[in-house]
């Protein structure tokens, strides 16, 4: 069995992702928030050496301009395992620019770390995180996978599928990045932790230029988000290291890979001519009253009725598209400012179109607006997903994630050293380390 393109257009079943602090059945909700994939319970530093700091090679503790850092160890255990205590998300106007940062905690129990290293599972998990606004544009995270809503939902006859997009570094291979310095590099990246482990180094997401984008047709794309340099790699150190943060998250509420995976199993998507009706009225003005506060609305426009947005990205004067969607959205009040930003934002996305892309021909909207309808959900599963689960299955190991006590709440072991943001500690004896295991590193 194939899995999704690790670039572009992915479903989920609204009704696997809602959780005590998000709720994507509330439309504000959906748009408001992102999801972000990453590895739980697992340590950036394993043993004495690789906790040492890397400043001082005297002392023990990393230091994070935006995290702090705690080595700690099981109980009745001897290996040290150092991680960061928190995650930074930090938005701005500019990848150089940042406006705004909040946090998500990050396991630091050394039970936890202990019960792994004696043949537990890696457990893969969606914490939800705010979208940046239209202003902002810019994440700054390092992160396993990131998913982008875009349509709330997809069909009328199964309201539960909603639409994100999706990019996936959770695979083995080499990619280029853009770095700041003005060159492109190579980074490789692998099936468990994505992103490897540097310090240094911070990825920069244009992510209003990753939903035009990855809203498009994979072949009607001019090149992929690495090439167009809509990820960049940015110098930790460069950015504003002691801005405050406006709000932490707990982990809580993150959900389960494989909760969230077993729902969309076996969901196929057909597309169907619509009619004009209420539920198609109050997609467009859900777009374009809630969603375009975050989204670029002429992506969902594309994905869920692809005529009338490739009449609004492939014409210098999309008025045949706004006429449109005056007939089928009767109730819709396109204001000059909605419309202004529309075409703002086809604009930009007609930029992310491969060169020639007029020779095709494709047509405008005539008469036939395509919708995507869930038509079999699964009812039962009878086996485990070897292939669509491959992330976790590789290291499974009969437990329910679902099941587990959050961490928060076990014994967390002793923690032997505990740095603040920024702050170097020198403390405690060089004890003999084990294998490695890393986290991608802000």
């Amino acid at each position: 069995m194939a899995l999704a393109y690790p670039e572009g257009e992915c479903f989920f079943l609204r009704s696997k992702l809602d959780s005590s602090v998000y709720h994507p059945d509330n439309v504000t909700d959906f748009y408001s928030h992102l999801m972000v994939e990453y590895v739980g319970k697992s340590e950036a530093d394993h043993g004495s050496q690789e906790c040492i700091a890397v400043e001082s090679r005297q002392g023990r503790g990393h230091r994070y301009p935006r995290s702090g850092y705690k080595i700690v160890r099981g109980s009745w255990w001897d290996t040290d395992y150092g991680n960061r205590a928190q995650l930074s998300f930090s938005y701005g106007t500019h990848w150089k620019k940042i406006t705004r940062r909040v946090e998500h905690n990050l396991c630091t129990n050394g039970n936890t770390f202990r019960d792994r290293e004696k043949g537990g599972a890696y457990k893969v998990y969606f914490m939800t995180m705010p979208m940046p606004t239209k202003e902002e544009r810019w994440l700054l995270a390092n992160i396993r996978a990131i998913y982008l809503p875009v349509a709330w939902p997809v069909s009328n006859n199964h309201p539960s599928p909603c639409s994100f997009v999706q990019v996936n570094f959770a695979l083995s291979r080499t990619v280029k990045f853009w770095h700041r310095k003005g060159w492109f590099s190579d980074v490789k990246t692998d099936q468990v932790m994505g992103l490897q482990k540097n310090v240094q180094r911070t990825l920069a997401l244009d992510v209003a230029g990753l939903i035009q984008l990855l809203t498009l047709p994979r072949q009607l794309r001019r090149d992929n988000c690495y090439s167009l340099k809509l990820l960049k790699l940015q110098q930790a150190i460069s950015l504003q290291p002691f801005q405050k943060v406006s709000k932490s998250y707990s982990d809580g509420p993150d959900l389960s890979w494989i909760h969230v995976a077993n729902g969309n199993y076996g969901l196929d998507l057909t597309w169907q001519p619509p009619q004009k009706s209420t539920w198609q009225e109050k997609f467009i003005k859900n777009v374009l009253t809630i969603g375009i506060g975050f989204v670029p609305g002429v992506g969902p426009i594309l994905q869920i009725m692809f005529s009338v947005g490739w009449t609004l990205v492939s014409q210098e004067d999309p008025e045949a598209a706004f006429t449109v969607l005056k007939d089928l959205c009767p109730g819709i009040d396109l204001t000059e400012k909605i419309i202004s930003e529309l075409k703002k934002a086809a604009g930009e996305t007609r930029l992310f179109l491969p060169d020639g892309w007029k020779e095709l021909n494709l047509k405008a909207h005539e008469s036939v607006v395509e919708v995507p309808l869930a038509t079999r959900p699964v009812e039962a599963m009878d086996v485990m997903l070897p292939m669509l689960l491959q992330k976790e299955a590789l290291f499974a190991t009969g437990n329910n994630p679902d099941d587990e006590t959050p961490t928060g709440s076990q014994d967390a072991g002793e923690t032997l050293v505990d740095n603040a943001a920024g702050e170097l500690i020198d403390a405690g004896k060089t004890i003999k380390g084990g294998i490695e295991s890393a986290l991608p590193e802000l």
